[in-house]
């Protein structure tokens, strides 16, 4: 299920250059014995603009709730997001997601 739904989340992400998500690369799996690419439960997303110092607002403005970076040592630029919700969350998680990289996207093409 976690596979699924970073394979799901993943390509939102890569169409935005307002905000990056942390870098998964293969690791060996030992149960597997293959090399796998790991699949966290949570997903650290970082606000890519300047003067996005903090993340958390920006996503707060598109009702989407995570916990800051300052909260795990880091900078509040970074703001991490729970993977280990219900379906019904996840999939208005990635709705809300989209629609905010989309706005990005359109306000991108009008200037």
């Amino acid at each position: 299920m976690m596979k699924d739904r970073w394979d799901r989340l993943t390509p939102v992400f890569s169409k935005s250059t307002r905000f990056s998500i942390q870098q998964i690369h293969p690791m060996q799996c030992n149960f597997f014995n293959e090399t796998r690419l790991a699949s966290p439960a949570y997903v650290w997303v970082k606000c890519e603009r300047e003067e996005e110092d903090d993340c958390g607002v920006v996503l707060n403005a598109g009702n989407i709730i995570g916990r800051s970076g300052s909260s795990f040592g880091a900078k509040d630029r970074y703001v991490r997001l729970s993977l280990i919700k219900s379906q019904d969350d996840f999939e208005l998680l990635l709705q809300r997601l989209t629609e905010l990289v989309s706005l990005e996207n359109v306000s991108v093409n009008t200037v």
